[in-house]
C-alpha cells in the first residue's frame, strides 16, 4: 500500500521539469498582473500598498496563468523550429486566456472584456514587462520539452511498466487471476 503511494509521488526528470515550468509561469504572473494593474487610470488604479485587493490581484494572476498554461499546453513543449513557432502561438494563447480569466476574477464583468486589451496595451507601453512575461512562457516551453523528449525516447514512467499492463483489466483478470 505504501509502495503504491510513493510510486505515485515519484516524478521523473521530465515531469519535474514540466512542474517547474508551471511554477515559473505561476510565480511570474502575479508580478505581471500587479504591474499591469498599477499602470491603469482611475477607478481601477492599483496602489502598491498591502491591501486585500492587491493580494487578490496577485492570487488571481497566478490562478489565471496556471489555467492558461494548462489550456494551452498542447502548443508548448515541442522540439525543433516548428516547436518554437508553436511556442510563440502558445505563449500568445496563454497570455490571452490568462488575461480573460484574471480579468474575470478581479473585475467580474468589465474585466472579462477589457483585460486582454489592457494587457496588450500594457505590453506595448512597457516592452520590458512583455519581455519578462514571454521569457517566463518560453522558459516553460523549454522545460516542458524535457517531458516530451522523455516520452519520445521511452525513458519516462511508462518505460518501467510490466508487459501485462498493455492488456485490458478484464484480460488481466481472466489470464492472470490470483487464487
Amino acid at each position: 500500500m505504501f509502495e503504491r503511494l510513493t510510486q505515485k509521488l515519484y516524478l521523473t526528470k521530465g515531469e519535474k521539469a514540466y512542474l517547474l515550468g508551471y511554477v515559473v509561469v505561476v510565480l511570474t504572473a502575479p508580478i505581471v498582473a500587479i504591474l499591469v494593474m498599477a499602470g491603469l487610470a482611475a477607478p481601477y488604479t492599483l496602489v502598491i500598498e498591502p491591501t486585500n485587493y492587491l493580494y487578490w490581484v496577485a492570487i488571481s494572476g497566478a490562478i489565471s496563468a496556471g489555467v492558461g498554461l494548462y489550456l494551452a499546453r498542447g502548443w508548448m513543449g515541442n522540439a525543433g523550429p516548428l516547436g518554437a513557432a508553436r511556442a510563440i502561438v502558445g505563449s500568445a494563447a496563454v497570455t490571452l486566456i490568462a488575461a480573460v480569466i484574471g480579468g474575470t476574477l478581479t473585475v467580474p464583468f468589465d474585466g472579462t472584456l477589457q483585460a486582454p486589451l489592457i494587457v496588450t496595451s500594457a505590453f506595448i507601453a512597457k516592452p520590458w514587462l512583455a519581455a519578462i512575461w514571454f521569457a517566463a512562457t518560453f522558459g516553460a516551453h523549454y522545460l516542458m520539452s524535457f517531458l516530451e523528449e522523455e516520452r519520445a525516447f521511452g525513458i519516462g514512467r511508462e518505460a518501467h511498466r510490466s508487459a501485462t499492463s498493455q492488456l485490458s483489466r478484464l484480460s488481466r483478470a481472466q489470464l492472470y487471476h490470483r487464487d
